[in-house]
Formats: structure tokens, C-alpha cells, sequence
């Protein structure tokens, strides 16, 4: 071996020198440089598949930044507002020509927004099931939207926050693009929902975003459950991401291997609900750091063969070539190789989604249907106790009977006979579902002295009503049924003392109680008397309706209230045994007709 080289020429031990010099460094700093700067090769590469994940995630936000756009727009503008609910309020005595009108307003109002964004569509959804779409309804009846299974869930979405429903079947049937991703909103005021607003995406601008990728990374959009929403093979949309419990999390990278191959998966938040995800091969990511790296091996080993041939010409070509190769090399490391690396894709790909075919629950409808049919049942009640006689003709028969004791100087029973057509009278007023607090007193007056003219046993009520309670108007027989009761299960029919007292309480309530002096309520049946009050359809043994005035009961009066006030009634029952009972009411009292005296002190 030594020998061969001793028969070399000069020249040729040169060039063997120069190649062997060159190529023998180059192959061991690239091995080297393999081994030392894998790591740094790694951290590039995750940093170039963030980069991408990156713009993506910028596209796919400002489009749901679109749609939150919309549906904003159409809860807070002030001239879209006034044509929205004066629709939902329209019904069958509505001019159609109104109706036109409205949904003209809205629909011209919406597409000043739309017509400059594009890609979306919009439905406004009443719950009288009036509606104006952006879109042709002629294949697609955007009520059908009610039998969603997601519908219901609209209402549970506090605030002005939206409801990310996820993928649904486009509005076009015969579309070659099936789906869309929507996302909806219920239109509140003052805790009110009046409406609704559905906004759809057309997906093909993300997906045309996703071909641009396609040949070094993998994109899609997911839900939180790991279903996929959009992706540029619209065959996987509705399917479970595969790896999507392998997900590093948000805005993290993690590594795994499959048949062999190292993939890179990353995932970003777009949404509290989407998800953007990519899985890229490490190999291929990488393909072009190594490409470069052999470049620069066979450009060295070029430049090798050529300053064999001419060593002065190749030390002078080499500097420049090696410059330019460090310069390029120093770009690569400063992270601008993925901003090199956009591919340009014009196919249009479809999509494809999971079809909701559940039928929506309607509570909040059968709820409003079940408390207009019991706020009937209460007054077809009343009208029936009020039509067992000929109150008109009963009522003027007893005024002329009072007028001949008058006559004749019986005073006292002219008195109680004055009273019972004072009962009658308010019996017969059916105008009025509503009556002065004073008045609602007054005849419950009337009431006990009738009581004690029929029974030897006298019973006092005692009246503590705040003046400026007195003008204030309540419901109609509110106070009998308790009189009635204090005096039958109280006082057991004998002698004794009834309360009636009001005041405003602090928060602008009216608050009456009804208090006697009786055997009181044991605890045991008092807690069961609270826990039986508490339920919407129940009827005491001892509340039974009977032939007299009293039969509406307590918990009618108490459902009675509940119908009328809702959440703003409250009650309370209070008793000891032998200690007498009370039971106080609150709920908002309205302004009434003057009163020309106070009540301060004890009727009898």
C-alpha cells in the first residue's frame, strides 16, 4: 500500500490528499453533525409543524370569530331589535302584510353583514315558529331546527355565551357539499329568551387551508369529545379521531410511532368546544433539514473532483460556492424553512358531518301549556261557586229585606243582613280579579260577623294593617279561605282571636298574615303540611271543597298566587302547638283606588 503510493506522482498524492482531506472530514462531520444535532433537527421540526398549525389555527378562528360576529350582530343591533319582536309576537290576527314587512327588515338588515363576509348563513328562529333565513327554504324548513336534539340546550347557555353545536345537513340537499358547521345562540333580555340566532359555515375555505398542507401534514377540526368536524377527506368527518387520547395538550407537541414511523401530533383550542389537530411524519418534516445536509456533502465532493483537476480555479470557485452554502445553511437554522414551504391547492373537497335526527323535548312549552290549563281550572272554580245561585237576584232581595228591618227599627239584624249582600256583592263582581287590600279586609269583616251571628261563640278579628298597605291591590278571596280555616281547624269553631296584618317588606313586597289564637299545628303535621304545599297538585283531607265559600282551600289560594306572581310569591306556615298558627304571605302588591279610613284598630 505504502509502495503504491511511493509510485504516485506528485500531483496525484496532492489531488489523493486534497480527497482525502475533504471527503474524510465530510463524512465524519456528517455523521457527527447527525448525532449532535438530532435533537436540534427535532425541536426544528416540531417548531416548523406549530408554524403551519399556527396559520391554520389564525384562518379557522377569524371564521368562528365570523360567526360569533353575526350572531352578536343580530342580538345587539338596535334596528334589526324592534322587527324581531314585534314577529315573535305575530299570530294568527297579524296582517300577513305586517309579517312581510318584519322579516323584509330583518332579512335586508342581515345580509349588509353577510353579503361581506361570505361563506355563511343565518337563521333567526322564533318561538312562535316565525323565521328569516339568509338562505332559499324551498328544500329545507328551518323550524325543523325545534326537533333538534341540541336544540333544548340552547336555553341552558348562560349570559351571551354560544352554543357550539358542531356539523349539521346543508340547507342545499342536492349540494355536492353536504354539510356545514354551525353554531347558535338563544336572544335574551332582562333573563328573557325571545329568539334565537343559527349560524352556518361552509367549510370550503377551511378545507381548501387543510389541501394546502396535505402533503407534509395531516389537519382537522374535532370536538371536545374527539368527534371530527372537518377535514380535508370529508369521509372521516362524524368518525372518532384515532389518536385523540394521545393528544398532548393545548399548544403542546407529542411524539408516538405507528408501523414503524415517527409522527408528530399537536393540537390548539379554537373554540371552548373545537379543536384544531395535526399529525405530520418526522421523517418527511425533516426531509428537507437532511436534504440540505447531503447537498452540502455532494457539493463539497464536487468541489473536491474539480480542485483534483484544477487546485488553483477550485480554491478560488470553493470560497464562493462555501459562503453561499453557510448563508443558506444559517436561514435554514433561523426557522425560515417553513415559510418556504407553502404548496398551493385548488381541488374543492366536500364534506360530510353526523346527522342529529332526535326529536327536541318541548318542557318550557308543556310547562306555559300546564299553567295556563291550571290558572282556567282556578277561575272555572270560582265561576262555578258563584253560579250555584242566582246571585243577582239574591243580592237585591236581601237589600230590600235589610231596608224593611230598617224600617222597622231592627238595627242588628238589618246589620248582619247588610253584611251578607256586602259578601254577595263582592260574590257577584266578577270584573275584577283584583281588589284593594281595604276592601279584601272589609269583607272578610262582613264574614266573621256573620260567623258570630250563627254561632254563640264570638270571634274578635283584629286588624294591623299598615296604612300604606291599604291602597295596594291583591287577588280576590285571598284572605276567606284562611279566615276560614283559622276559624274551623284554629279555633275549633269556638271563641277566640283572629289577626290579619300587613306591611311592606324591604324589598318592595307586600307581605299579609293571618294569625289565631287556637290549638295550634302539631310539628309532625306541620312538616307535612309544608312538604305536601310544596307540590303542584294535591288536595288535604281537611281542604276538600265543600258547598260554602271557603271551598277553594288554601292551596288554591296558595296555586292561585303561584300562577299570578310565579318566583316573585313566597309563603310561610308557622305554628306551636297550643301556641296558635300563622300564615304569611308576600308577593308584589300594585297601586289601587283611595280609601277613606285606616285601619288601626280592632273590628269585632
Amino acid at each position: 500500500m505504502l509502495g503504491w503510493l511511493h509510485t504516485l506522482s506528485l500531483r496525484n498524492k496532492l489531488v489523493l490528499t486534497i480527497l482525502v482531506c475533504l471527503v474524510l472530514p465530510s463524512v465524519v462531520s456528517m455523521n457527527v453533525s447527525t448525532l449532535l444535532t438530532r435533537d436540534a433537527v427535532r425541536s426544528q421540526v416540531t417548531e416548523s409543524s406549530q408554524e403551519a398549525l399556527k396559520t391554520v389555527k389564525q384562518f379557522v378562528t377569524e371564521q368562528t370569530r365570523n360567526m360569533v360576529y353575526v350572531m352578536n350582530f343580530v342580538q345587539f343591533d338596535e334596528e334589526l331589535q324592534p322587527a324581531i319582536r314585534e314577529l315573535g309576537r305575530a299570530d294568527g290576527s297579524t296582517a300577513q302584510g305586517d309579517v312581510l314587512l318584519y322579516k323584509q327588515t330583518i332579512s335586508k338588515r342581515l345580509s349588509t353583514v353577510i353579503n361581506s363576509l361570505g361563506h355563511l348563513n343565518v337563521t333567526v328562529l322564533l318561538p312562535n315558529k316565525q323565521y328569516v333565513a339568509s338562505y332559499t327554504t324551498f328544500s329545507y324548513d328551518p323550524t325543523q331546527y325545534f326537533r333538534k336534539s341540541w336544540f333544548h340546550e340552547l336555553d341552558q347557555v348562560s349570559g351571551y355565551n354560544v352554543k357550539w353545536v358542531g356539523v349539521e345537513p346543508n340547507y342545499d340537499r342536492d349540494s355536492a357539499k353536504p354539510y356545514m358547521l354551525v353554531a347558535a345562540k338563544p336572544l335574551r333580555t332582562n333573563a328573557v329568551t325571545y329568539g334565537y340566532v343559527i349560524v352556518s359555515l361552509e367549510m370550503d375555505p377551511i378545507q381548501q387551508v387543510f389541501e394546502q398542507y396535505k402533503a407534509i401534514e395531516a389537519m382537522a377540526l374535532i370536538d371536545r369529545q374527539g368527534r371530527i368536524l372537518a377535514d380535508k377527506d370529508y369521509s372521516t368527518v362524524g368518525t372518532t379521531f384515532p389518536y385523540f387520547d394521545r393528544l398532548p395538550t393545548d399548544d403542546q407537541a407529542s411524539f408516538l410511532k405507528m408501523g414503524g414511523e415517527e409522527y408528530i401530533l399537536l393540537r390548539s383550542a379554537i373554540t371552548p368546544e373545537w379543536q384544531l389537530v395535526s399529525l405530520s411524519p418526522y421523517k418527511k418534516a425533516a426531509e428537507k433539514i437532511e436534504s440540505f445536509r447531503q447537498t452540502d456533502f455532494f457539493i463539497q465532493l464536487l468541489f473536491l473532483i474539480v480542485f483534483a483537476v484544477v487546485v488553483l480555479y477550485m480554491v478560488r470557485a470553493l470560497t464562493k460556492p462555501i459562503a453561499r452554502l453557510v448563508q443558506t445553511v444559517v436561514r435554514i437554522e433561523s426557522g425560515q424553512l417553513s415559510e418556504r414551504s407553502n404548496i398551493s391547492g385548488g381541488d374543492e373537497v366536500g364534506r360530510l358531518g353526523y346527522v342529529f335526527d332526535r326529536m327536541i323535548d318541548r318542557i318550557e312549552t308543556m310547562l306555559a301549556e300546564n299553567r295556563h290549563e291550571q290558572e282556567q281550572k282556578r277561575k272555572a272554580e270560582l265561576a262555578m261557586l258563584q253560579a250555584q245561585i242566582n246571585p243577582h237576584f239574591l243580592f237585591n232581595v236581601l237589600n230590600s229585606i235589610r231596608l224593611k228591618m230598617m224600617m222597622k227599627g231592627d238595627e242588628d239584624n238589618a246589620e248582619l243582613i247588610g253584611s251578607l249582600a256586602s259578601l254577595l256583592r263582592m260574590t257577584i263582581n266578577r270584573n275584577n280579579e283584583f281588589i284593594a287590600l281595604h276592601e279584601e279586609i272589609g269583607i272578610n269583616e262582613h264574614y266573621i260577623r256573620l260567623l258570630n251571628s250563627r254561632h254563640g261563640d264570638r270571634v274578635a278579628l283584629h286588624v294591623e294593617a299598615a296604612s300604606d298597605t291599604l291602597l295596594l291591590e291583591v287577588p280576590r278571596f285571598i284572605l276567606q279561605p284562611l279566615i276560614e280555616n283559622a276559624y274551623i281547624h284554629g279555633l275549633k269553631s269556638k271563641s277566640g282571636e283572629i289577626a290579619i296584618a300587613s306591611r311592606l317588606c324591604e324589598d318592595g313586597r307586600l307581605q299579609v298574615e293571618v294569625r289565631d289564637s287556637g290549638v295550634g299545628i302539631s310539628p309532625e303535621r306541620l312538616q307535612e303540611l309544608r312538604a305536601r304545599m310544596e307540590t303542584a297538585a294535591y288536595q288535604l283531607k281537611e281542604d276538600r271543597p265543600s258547598p260554602s265559600l271557603s271551598g277553594i282551600g288554601i292551596h288554591n289560594v296558595i296555586e292561585r298566587l303561584r300562577l299570578i306572581y310565579g318566583g316573585s310569591f313566597d309563603y310561610d306556615i308557622d305554628s306551636v302547638p297550643d301556641g296558635g298558627a300563622r300564615i304569611v304571605l308576600r308577593f308584589p302588591g300594585k297601586a289601587g283606588k283611595a280609601v277613606n279610613d285606616v285601619y288601626s284598630h280592632d273590628r269585632r
